[in-house]
This record gives structure tokens, C-alpha cells and sequence, in this order.
């Protein structure tokens, strides 16, 4: 498989990082990063062990004829504005429903209160409070 050996080169550099230490990073022996970046060829394997330990995505190493296309943005700005509109809608309807139901309960509590109140006041030797 075709990979980018400036690429794992320029990282690796950016780190300030050996060859050598690359390897025991990935996992891999010193020889096979040295052939990745002499030869730009690695297998599955090796190029998802050099991603990993670069915190990079595999298809970032691709070499330039290997990686496919990138689109800029897979949603359209017309997507996002629909989507943005969906979360605010969501969030609205649950925070309705919250100052519903604590209407509801607060009011609930209320008459409660109050009819504990009234039943304290006709007969306040039974009252607990």
C-alpha cells in the first residue's frame, strides 16, 4: 500500500521523535520505519500502527495517488441551518415541558398544602406540624 513517507517524516520530525522511537511507539521494528520512509510502501497493518502512534487518521498517510478526493464539507450550509433549527426546536420543547410540569407539580403541591392547611384549621389537634 502506497503511503506519504514525507508525511510520516515531517510528523515524526515535529515531535522530535528518532526513527527508533517511532518504532517502539508503533510497535514496529526500526528497520520497517525506515523502509516507510525510504520507500513510501507499508502494509494495512503498519500504516494503522504509525497513524496511531502520530494521532493522525489512516488516510492521512495515504500517498497523493492513493487518498481519494476529500469534499469540502459533506453537509451543506442549508443542512446545518436545518439541523441547527431541529436542536433549538428540541431544546425549546423540552424546556416548555419542564416549566409545565413544574407548574403542574408546583400547583399540585400547593393544593395539597392548602387542603392540609384547611383540615389543620378545623381540627388542629390532629395536625402534625
Amino acid at each position: 500500500m502506497k503511503i506519504d513517507a514525507n508525511r510520516i517524516r515531517t510528523l515524526r520530525e515535529a515531535r522530535g521523535w528518532s526513527q527508533e522511537h517511532l518504532a517502539v511507539v508503533a510497535g514496529l521494528s526500526a528497520r520497517t520505519v525506515q523502509r516507510l520512509e525510504a520507500e513510501g510502501k507499508a502494509s494495512h497493518e503498519s500504516r494503522m500502527a504509525v497513524a496511531a502512534a502520530l494521532g493522525v487518521e489512516p488516510m492521512q498517510l495515504a500517498g497523493a495517488e492513493a487518498a481519494p478526493p476529500t469534499p469540502a464539507s459533506s453537509i451543506g450550509a442549508a443542512d446545518r441551518i436545518k439541523i441547527t433549527l431541529w436542536i433549538v426546536s428540541i431544546v425549546l420543547a423540552v424546556i416548555m415541558f419542564q416549566l409545565v410540569a413544574g407548574y403542574v407539580l408546583g400547583r399540585n403541591a400547593a393544593l395539597r398544602d392548602n387542603r392540609i392547611n384547611e383540615a389543620c384549621k378545623a381540627n388542629p389537634a390532629e395536625c402534625s406540624r
